[in-house]
């Protein structure tokens, strides 16, 4: 690339059941090749305000100077991934980013080496066309002021009877304006890795925009987040952790079998290599945003013990769902609050199966580390924690709790 830089400002938008994505995308942002000059987020001031922001993205923002949050008053969905940024940089190029979306660290050399070539092209990151005509890609474009002149003429005119897309309405306004779309060497909307922090990534198939595999998102994070509920259902939510052994594997077809007509269901596969962290991690940032109660059960709990772990799942399936409201009701609470089957004076939480409410799951004690006791024994120190079955357990007493296994769940 040769002449005087020109200013790049990164621009994208997002809604509150995706706002958690942002440090993990920006992330991607600031790992480049090419930095931009800046990175614009637009958010509407009907869905968002300084105090309903999450902490975890607020923290990120205040961190990163470079990141400016431009508030919008209405919620126009799409249109406000980069239409508001054009506002505020009208010299600029503009480069719209989706956030769900862990771009590949040499995406923006890529479009500045293609604008090189073509300096008055708007560009596109995906590889298609619409009759004949190469089109804008909402996951990566870059933009000038210029080819999106007289959008809002435009959309009132032609957008619902030729546009039966926002992208498509992009690529069409620009050849409105004289300007026709180029493409750059990768297709992003294939190439890239899709990323949303519920589910974790998505899979290759028809409604995903982009095609990855599970092995692959696994081998890039370490772990694989599996939900079994639509977006809609009302059920308490629920983390199995399930260290992919191949005996792991056999108690998470079990667990999961009676998990799933019960509860919103994330199952958290991972190496084991740290035991319960991974998933107790995805745990803690999922609550932190949703503000609600969760269970947690892993697959190490009922594992080591071959006499004992059988009853230890049946004795969860019982209690987790036929007493499901007692435990619900136990953390209905706004003190930190656990309830587990069976614990400790020590705040013990036996066999690491439990229920919190939110404001425990943000005050534990998480670290990450291989002595899997530390989840049992530490994680909840500083937080109230009540045993349904039995409490307060000592050491020597815990031939009663072996008892009431062997009575009730044989």
């Amino acid at each position: 690339m040769a002449g005087m830089k020109e200013h790049l400002v990164v621009s994208l938008t997002t809604w509150k059941k995706r706002i958690g994505n942002i440090p993990a995308v920006l992330d991607t942002i600031f790992a480049q090749t090419v930095q931009p000059d800046a990175v614009v987020l637009n958010l509407s001031e009907e869905e968002f305000s300084l105090e309903t922001i999450p902490t975890s993205v607020l923290d990120y923002i205040k961190a990163h100077s470079t990141i400016e949050v431009n508030w919008v008053k209405h919620d126009t969905r799409v249109w406000k991934k980069f239409l508001p940024t054009l506002k505020l940089y009208p010299e600029s190029l503009i480069l719209p980013i989706d956030d769900d979306i862990l771009y590949p660290p040499t995406m923006i050399e890529d479009f500045m080496d293609v604008h090189a070539k073509y300096p008055d092209s708007p560009i596109s990151g995906n590889h298609y066309s619409y009759k004949g005509l190469k089109c804008h890609c909402g996951c990566a474009s870059l933009i000038q002021a210029k080819h999106m002149e007289g959008w809002k003429d435009f959309y009132k005119h032609a957008f619902r009877i030729a546009c039966p897309s926002s992208d498509i309405f992009y690529s069409k306004l620009a050849a409105n304006n004289g300007y026709f779309y180029v493409q750059t060497r990768s297709d992003y909307q294939k190439d890239a890795i899709a990323y949303n922090e519920m589910d974790g990534y998505s899979a290759a198939g028809v409604r995903n925009k982009l095609a990855t595999s599970w092995k692959a998102f696994y081998d890039k994070a370490g772990y694989e987040a599996v939900r079994y509920f639509d977006e809609d259902d009302n059920r308490p939510y629920c983390i199995l952790g399930a260290a992919q052994t191949e005996r792991g594997k056999v108690i998470e077809a079990e667990l999961a079998e009676w998990l799933k007509p019960f509860f919103n269901l994330i199952v958290i596969r991972h190496d084991g290599s740290t035991f319960e962290y991974t998933a107790i991690r995805y745990l803690k940032t999922l609550m932190t945003r949703l503000k609600k109660p969760c269970f947690y059960l892993h697959t190490k709990g009922a594992y080591f013990d071959r006499k004992v772990a059988p009853r230890v799942r049946r004795m969860w399936a019982h209690e987790f769902v036929e007493n499901m409201e007692k435990y619900l009701a136990t953390v209905d609470t706004s003190v930190p609050t656990v309830a587990t089957p069976y614990t400790g004076k020590c705040k013990v939480t036996w066999y690491n199966g439990w229920c919190a409410n939110a404001s425990a799951i943000i005050a534990m004690n998480l670290i990450r580390t291989d002595d899997r006791f530390y989840y049992e024994h530490c994680l909840f120190s500083d937080i109230d924690v009540k045993g349904i079955r039995m409490d307060n357990i000592e050491n020597h007493t815990r031939a009663l709790m072996h008892k009431d296994l062997l009575d009730n769940f044989e």
